[in-house]
């Protein structure tokens, strides 16, 4: 480098913009604020009516429907109906309101997401599976636990451990951002499902995922 040489001076780093805030309100209609700036979790802080919670309170573990699938949305509310048929659990209007629900779910997530196409879990948890706070390699999840305890919250902190920032109820609906979500907001909300065994415990949860995610990152929590 000669005397008039100068380095040119690098342009400073910046942080990336960090997705932590849970939106939470007892409407549906939070659900769409997931897409706002800043916001890693829209909750729908809704009550399951008793009459509803006694009967799913009542299901034995025989009798729990399950389904897994990649569907359309507007197929959602048959393939739920299909997965009580499977699990013998007689029909009736209670039952009629659980599959009519999933499928409302399932309308409002392909709406928020602009994907018809997601993968539908429906599973009775009795364990410990996803115990460990973590974030899903996927844009979006939306969950809710129709019977048991509901999801866990923490925020990521560089410099120490996890720090618990709530969770969910019975009957709440939730939209998660993943580490996959658009954009370069990095996601710092972490969830984990609450650890059941010994507990006695069984959770009925429904999971949706836009049909964009790799197989391998399909997880429940």
């Amino acid at each position: 480098m000669t005397g008039t040489d100068r380095a040119m001076p690098r342009p400073l780093a910046r942080d990336p913009a960090e997705a932590r805030a849970i939106r939470e309100a007892d409407s549906g209609l939070v659900l769409q604020q997931i897409a706002q700036p800043g916001v890693a979790a829209a909750i729908w802080r809704r009550r399951l009516s008793p009459g509803f919670a006694g009967w799913i309170e009542g299901i034995g573990l025989g009798q729990m429907p399950a389904l897994r699938a990649l569907v359309d949305f507007r197929a959602v509310e048959n393939r739920a109906h299909a997965a009580c048929d499977r699990a013998g659990l007689p029909g009736g209007t209670i039952r009629d309101i659980l599959a009519s629900d999933i499928g409302a779910l399932a309308l409002m997530f392909a709406q928020i997401t602009r994907h018809p196409l997601m993968q539908i879990r429906l599973e009775a948890v009795v364990t410990d599976a996803c115990r460990r706070f973590h974030i899903d390699r996927m844009p979006a999840r939306l969950i809710c636990t129709y019977r048991g305890p509901g999801t866990q919250f923490g925020l990521e902190d560089a410099a120490g451990p996890v720090v618990p920032a709530g969770g969910m109820r019975a009957g709440e609906v939730a939209i998660l951002r993943g580490a996959l979500w658009p954009g370069l907001e990095v996601t710092r909300l972490l969830h984990r499902s609450p650890p059941l065994a010994g507990t006695g415990q069984v959770r009925l949860l429904l999971a949706l995922d836009p049909a964009t995610d790799p197989p391998e990152a399909r997880r429940l929590h």
